[in-house]
C-alpha cells in the first residue's frame, strides 16, 4: 500500500513536471540553437563594419553571453522558478560592482568608444596633455604610446576621451612651430635669414613650402615671434627637435640674442 502512494506521487510528479521540463528542455536547446545564428550573424556584421579586430571577439562574446543569460531565465521561469529574485539580486550585485569599478569601467566604456569610432589608429602619432607618441597600442582600458626615445607611455582611454587630443596622421603635411622671444630691436630681415638657413639645412623640411616668421608682440624689451616650417607628421618629432638646435646655431652666427626661448607645437 506505501510502495503504491509513493508510486503514486512520482506519477503525479512526472504528471506535473514532466511536460514543463521538456518544454524548458526544448526552449533551451532551440534557444542555443538561435544564439549560435544570432552570434555568427552578429560577428558578419561587425567585420562588414570594419570593426577594430581586438574588439569584435569582446562585443561578440558579451552578446552571447548575455542572450544565454537572458535565455536561462526564460528557461527557469517555464520550470515554474521564481526569477524575480534572481533579478533583484543580480542587480544589486551588478550595482555594487560597477561602483567599486566605477574608473575602470570608465576606461573600458572610452576604450570601446575608441576602436569602434577610431579617432586614432596603431601608427599614428599622438599629443595627449604634454605627451607626445606613436600608439602602438589600443587596449580596451589602456593606450600605449611609445617616444622617440623608445619609452612606454600608458594612458587611460577615460583620460583621452575627457581631453581634446592632437592626430598627427604621418603622411600629412603640418607646420611645425617654435615661438621665441627676441631683443625688441633685432632686425627681422635677419631673423629671417636665419630661419630660412635653417629650413635649408632641415632633411625632413617640405621644401615646397615656404617656412614663416610671424611677430605675435611686441614690447619694450622685447619681441615675440612664431618660427614655422612644414614637414609630414612622420617627421613631426625630428623636426621639432631639430628646428630648436638648427635655430640657435644660425642666430649665434649672425649675433641675434633671445631674451628666453619656448618650446611649443601648434598644428595648422
Amino acid at each position: 500500500m506505501e510502495q503504491k502512494t509513493y508510486i503514486d506521487r512520482l506519477t503525479d510528479l512526472v504528471m506535473a513536471y514532466g511536460p514543463k521540463v521538456v518544454a524548458a528542455l526544448l526552449l533551451l536547446a532551440v534557444g542555443l540553437w538561435i544564439i549560435r545564428r544570432i552570434s555568427s550573424a552578429f560577428q558578419v556584421f561587425l567585420k562588414s563594419r570594419n570593426v577594430d579586430d581586438s574588439l569584435r571577439p569582446f562585443l561578440v562574446s558579451m552578446t552571447d553571453v548575455a542572450l544565454k543569460v537572458a535565455l536561462l531565465l526564460v528557461v527557469a521561469g517555464q520550470l515554474g522558478i521564481e526569477t524575480t529574485s534572481f533579478i533583484a539580486v543580480f542587480s544589486a550585485v551588478a550595482f555594487a560592482v560597477g561602483l567599486a569599478l566605477q574608473g575602470s569601467l570608465g576606461n573600458f566604456a572610452s576604450g570601446v568608444l575608441i576602436l569602434l569610432f577610431k579617432p586614432y589608429k596603431v601608427g599614428d602619432l599622438l599629443s595627449v596633455e604634454d605627451k607626445i607618441g606613436y600608439v602602438t597600442e589600443i587596449q580596451i582600458f589602456n593606450t600605449v604610446l611609445t617616444t622617440e626615445h623608445g619609452k612606454k607611455i600608458i594612458i587611460p582611454n577615460g583620460k583621452i576621451t575627457e581631453g581634446p587630443i592632437e592626430n598627427i596622421a604621418r603622411d600629412a603635411e603640418i607646420q611645425v612651430e617654435v615661438g621665441v622671444l627676441l631683443a625688441s630691436d633685432t632686425n627681422l630681415a635677419l631673423v629671417r635669414e636665419a630661419v630660412d638657413a635653417a629650413a635649408q639645412r632641415c632633411p625632413w623640411r617640405i621644401a615646397e613650402l615656404p617656412s614663416e616668421v610671424v611677430v605675435m608682440g611686441i614690447s619694450r624689451d622685447d619681441m615675440k615671434a612664431d618660427i614655422a616650417w612644414w614637414t609630414l607628421g612622420e617627421h613631426y618629432i625630428l623636426t621639432l627637435d631639430f628646428i630648436h638646435e638648427a635655430l640657435r646655431e644660425e642666430f649665434a652666427a649672425r649675433g641675434i640674442s633671445m631674451a628666453k626661448e619656448r618650446r611649443r607645437e601648434m598644428i595648422e
